[in-house]
């Protein structure tokens, strides 16, 4: 009985979790000081710094708060996520806030589909180029500012375009 838990269990968190395979890094932005960013007792304090320390198919996890940061993908095919993307709850509560300073979220545009951002409310944005361009999530590019990562299960609200 235990080895058809266990393996129901693997099985359900392999297919709620698609494409990570990498490491974990953690994110609590109420810690005194960051760490390495390797458990909870040691995690970083902002998001950017768990999307640098993450590699293709790492998971940056994080926890319930307002993160006030403008984040980059920077070309990195990872998961971010709150701590439950399901839970209304935990994505009203887990937010980033862009200060109007740029956009949210950036992707570079080189992002594939296993990159994921799933379960936060993304707000106070500003956009691009005379507001074409997202302030919430900006996909990036040059020439083409789309991105295909998975943009799922999120909140985007109170975003704007730039003043002119």
């Amino acid at each position: 009985m235990k080895k058809i838990i266990g393996v129901t269990g693997l099985w359900l968190w392999v297919s709620l979790c698609p494409g990570v395979t990498g490491a974990t890094w953690y994110v609590q932005g109420a810690v005194s000081d960051s760490g390495n960013g390797q458990s909870w007792e040691s995690a970083f304090q902002t998001i950017q710094e768990g999307i640098n320390a993450a590699s293709d198919g790492d998971r940056v996890l994080v926890a319930e708060g307002t993160y006030l940061e403008n984040i980059h993908f920077n070309g990195k095919n990872i998961t971010l996520t709150s701590t439950d993307p399901l839970d209304p709850d935990v994505v009203q509560s887990t937010i980033i806030d862009g200060n109007q300073a740029d956009p949210v979220v950036t992707f570079s545009g080189t992002e594939d589909e296993t990159c994921v951002l799933a379960g936060f409310t993304i707000k106070n944005g500003r956009g691009r180029y005379d507001g074409k361009y997202g302030g919430g999530i900006y996909g990036g590019g040059v020439y083409d500012p789309r991105t295909h990562a998975t943009i799922r299960h999120n909140v985007i609200a109170q975003n704007k375009a730039p003043s002119t």
